[in-house]
């Protein structure tokens, strides 16, 4: 899962979803970018459940204005960024997003494209 900002609403409700059943296994990874670490909706909510769940929910920040002591990705999504906190393309891989139309279009499918994801 790739969010933008708001776009994080209907990514939550999945990964609410997923672990409201137990039995289900399904391993999920979000890259979450904002422009800076204020603008970070549903943080802690986010960071309980990788806490609870750090096996199946893989979370991962990028900000376009990060302070000084920000320890996740800096700028854009990047190629670089998706191939080290999504999973690699496959049958079983589905990367879903949400956010401001730039991002998405300039900044997430060229990217995903050049790694081979289909679309």
């Amino acid at each position: 899962m790739i969010a933008g900002g708001t776009g994080i609403t209907p990514m939550l409700q999945l990964i609410r979803e997923v672990f409201k059943h137990p039995e289900d296994k399904t391993e999920l990874s979000l890259i979450f970018a904002n422009q800076t670490e204020e603008d970070i909706l549903l943080r802690e909510e986010l960071e309980e459940i990788a806490t609870a769940h750090p096996t199946q929910f893989h979370l991962h920040y990028t900000l376009d204005r990060p302070g000084d002591s920000w320890q996740y990705s800096k700028g854009f999504i990047s190629a670089d960024m998706i191939s080290e906190h999504l999973p690699k393309p496959a049958d079983d891989t589905l990367i879903i997003m949400c956010g401001p139309p730039p991002m998405i279009n300039f900044a997430c499918n060229p990217n995903l494209d050049k790694l081979g994801y289909a679309a």
